[in-house]
């Protein structure tokens, strides 16, 4: 006899007469397309219309049914499943263990479409069903398990702790099976165990003792996880808290790293021998609370910095910006006054030069405290930058009210401090100015700026309140007169670029050299950079400047053999809201022939001072384009890790020099490794700008830092002295930011 595999007449024979149930269903829907005669009489059903009127889920008991998540995962996965579980009888309802092998007939677009199943009849095997079902039930509680941790893990990346906590201690109990459950947080003092969230009955008072005073304290002593499987032989530890509120056992699991956070703790009304698999289970739910408290912490932490001055802790300009907003919208409803005091140290310079830097950051520190103590509990301080204060007076009552503030602060800072060895008497300028319906927060500050320089020019160490005719005092001749010999400079090719190195910290190659402009006045000498782009800006020169130096650098950089070196150059808010600007960056890069991932752009202070549509779209449009950008002055507030969250285009981020000039240091090593955490979650890089010492060098690189650039590494330097280092420090193929192909 010659046998024919593509017979149906064969195939249906052999399901009529296969002594094992053999199903065929839908995986989408569970709707029953086949059941064998072994299979209607193994569930009891009448027929074959009567199964395909059913779906597959209720052929299956609780226990059954609790296993599908794991099925339906295998069969995505693998394609096949196999095990023991549980059907249901439908005459009777009696559960039927059955052997179960399952696997995919054919795939859909999504996944499996069509899936047989072939189940074989246990309920002759006493011995092996008694292992079935402790085997079955020990699936189903796996899975459960597993179901909870991830839901877990899905809230500690997008929840609080408020949502998350609640969440942890119900899934503890829940799987544990126990009356109890708590999260506890140790606090500050140390002394005990605050509850911040539980399930079952109220801890009371509402929270533990620490140390061996009660079990959760005991686990957070220790760092150990705690199992007590009966009270009544416990010596470890005091049960009178468990006692008192009838519970017989236990397990506490510390939550954090070794400085510890809180403990998880689970308690039962009866004693119990706890298993592996329940301290595998609180460990693992202890580990997803840790990752989230170590998440939440250094956003927390980032989020501080962005918004305080790491020397002092005063809030910074960003903050006193929001502060001074915040408190005219209140002074303008209200009609109240709101005074604006501008502090700025007279001869700064000659204490940093004549005792050091050391001397010069703790006479800023004692400045912010004496300035701190001088107003109100309601007022703010804030530090602007370098050695430049503010504080922000709300229903200051009147201009005299505030000009007396001015008096008390001047005396303050008069009294010499010894703490050094060396008094040094403090000495400041102070610009005051007070609101009117009118004026809007930059207003307010500018004439507190104008009357600060009135000050000064009448003699150190007083104040002045602002006057009209300030505004037309304030260095106008000076500033028309820069502005007229920029153009000057810009048009006779009178400006130059300086360039500085940025090397990779792991393998020392320079990655990228930042082009810095300067320019050398024919009468006034050299001219900083900042007050020559900010004469640039008011007056309209920022566009050719821009243009200039972005045309500059281009074309020094294609020009170097080496085809791997970046070149980084600042870009100003002006440049940015200019529609045409990502247009004028292609039309540069195909005039020099430079590839746009070697142009990298630095979003500097003024550019990230305020967002706008204009300057979104052109961010978005350079990204696109391939060119590099960088988000500059990373923890003074001009650029806040917001910008990294909100417009996720950045391709690095550049702590300010602030930080780095601190280093090393307890406080701003942890802000420097926060900073570099956060750009490993958004997957930047991180580099570290005004490195001056060997020191804050190994310091960075220990703190996750991947590049750095700095007087220590290399003076900004003419192209003929970059393209020497350039061929002693080959670069590296990855620069500071990624570089990506252009995209679609």
């Amino acid at each position: 006899m010659r046998f024919d595999s593509a017979d149906p007449d064969l195939w249906r024979s052999v399901l009529e007469r296969a002594p094992d149930l053999v199903m065929v269903s839908d995986f989408a829907s569970g709707r029953i397309l086949s059941l064998n005669p072994a299979g209607i009489r193994l569930v009891g059903l009448r027929d074959a219309a009567d199964a395909e009127a059913r779906t597959t889920a209720e052929f299956l008991t609780g226990a059954g049914l609790a296993q599908t998540l794991v099925v339906e995962a295998a069969l995505i996965r693998n394609g096949h499943w196999e095990g023991i579980s549980e059907l249901r009888h439908f005459g009777t309802g009696a559960p039927i263990p059955v052997s179960v092998s399952i696997f995919t007939v054919c795939d859909g677009e999504a996944g499996p479409a069509v899936i047989a199943t072939i189940a074989r009849d246990r309920r002759d095997r006493r011995t092996q069903d008694r292992r079935f079902r402790k085997a079955l039930e020990s699936t189903a509680h796996r899975a459960r398990e597993q179901h909870a941790l991830a839901e877990l893990g899905q809230l500690a990346v997008d929840a609080d702790l408020d949502t998350l906590l609640p969440a942890a201690v119900g899934a503890a109990a829940t799987l544990i099976g126990v009356q109890c459950a708590s999260i506890s947080r140790i606090t500050d003092t140390g002394d005990a165990l605050e509850v911040l969230a539980y399930r079952g009955q109220p801890p009371t008072p509402h929270a533990f003792a620490a140390g061996p005073a009660s079990q959760p304290g005991y686990a957070a002593a220790t760092g150990a996880i705690v199992i007590c499987p009966n009270r009544e032989q416990e010596t470890r530890f005091a049960t009178t808290t468990m006692a008192g509120r009838g519970l017989r056992s236990g397990i506490s699991v510390p939550i954090g790293d070794a400085a510890g956070w809180g403990v998880l703790t689970v308690h039962s009304a009866r004693p119990r021998d706890y298993t592996d698999r329940d301290v595998a289970f609180l460990r693992a739910v202890a580990a997803v609370l840790s990752a989230a408290i170590g998440r939440i912490d250094a956003e927390t932490r980032v989020r501080h910095q962005s918004l305080h001055d790491p020397l002092t802790g005063l809030p910074n300009r960003t903050a006193a910006y929001r502060r001074i907003t915040a408190a005219l919208h209140t002074a303008h409803r209200d009609r109240t006054l709101l005074a604006l005091l501008l502090v700025d140290l007279d001869d700064f310079k000659i204490v940093n030069d004549s005792l050091g830097h050391a001397h010069g950051d703790a006479a800023l520190i004692r400045l912010a405290r004496r300035l701190a103590a001088a107003v109100r509990p309601a007022d703010t301080v804030a530090r602007l930058g370098g050695d430049e204060f503010v504080l922000v007076c709300e229903d200051i009552g009147t201009a005299d009210a505030a000009t007396v503030l001015a008096d008390r602060i001047t005396t303050a800072l008069r009294t010499p401090d010894h703490s050094t060895g060396t008094p040094v008497p403090l000495r400041a300028s102070i610009g005051i100015a007070v609101s009117d319906p009118t004026c809007t927060a930059e207003e307010l500050i500018r004439r507190a700026d104008l009357a600060m320089y009135r000050a000064k020019s009448t003699g150190a160490g007083g104040h002045a309140l602002y006057h009209p005719d300030d505004r037309d005092s304030y260095d106008a001749d000076r500033v028309l007169q820069m502005s007229t010999d920029l153009r000057t400079a810009l048009d006779n090719d009178q400006l130059t670029l300086l360039y500085q190195p940025i090397f990779d910290l792991r393998s020392g190659a320079i990655t990228a050299v930042e082009a810095l402009a300067r320019w050398a006045h024919p009468t006034l000498g050299n001219i900083s950079r900042t007050e020559f782009v900010a004469v640039a800006e008011r007056t309209g020169l920022i566009g050719p400047l821009g243009s200039w130096a972005l045309r500059t650098a281009s074309r020094q950089a294609a020009a170097w053999h080496s085809a791997d070196v970046g070149i980084r150059v600042d870009v100003s808010t002006v440049q940015l809201r200019d529609r045409a600007f990502a247009d004028q960056v292609a039309d540069i890069l195909a005039d020099t022939g430079l590839p746009p991932h070697r142009l990298g752009l630095e979003i500097s202070e003024t550019a990230s001072a305020s967002v706008t549509t204009h300057t979104v779209a052109a961010l978005t449009a350079l990204h696109k384009l391939g060119v590099v950008l960088l988000l500059d002055h990373l923890g003074t507030g001009h650029g806040p890790l917001g910008y990294l969250i909100r417009y996720p285009i950045f391709d690095s981020l550049k702590i300010d020099r602030s930080y780095i000039t601190a280093l090393p240091g307890r406080r701003p090593e942890a802000v420097v490794t926060a900073f570099t955490t956060i750009a490993r979650a958004y997957d930047t890089t991180v580099i570290g700008d005004g490195v001056e010492t060997r020191t804050q060098l190994d310091t960075l690189h220990a703190c996750g830092c991947d590049f750095a650039q700095g007087s220590y590494l290399a003076e900004p330097a003419p192209a003929g002295t970059v393209a020497s280092l350039l061929r002693q420090h080959p670069p590296s193929t990855l620069g500071p930011g990624s570089a990506r192909p252009p995209s679609d």
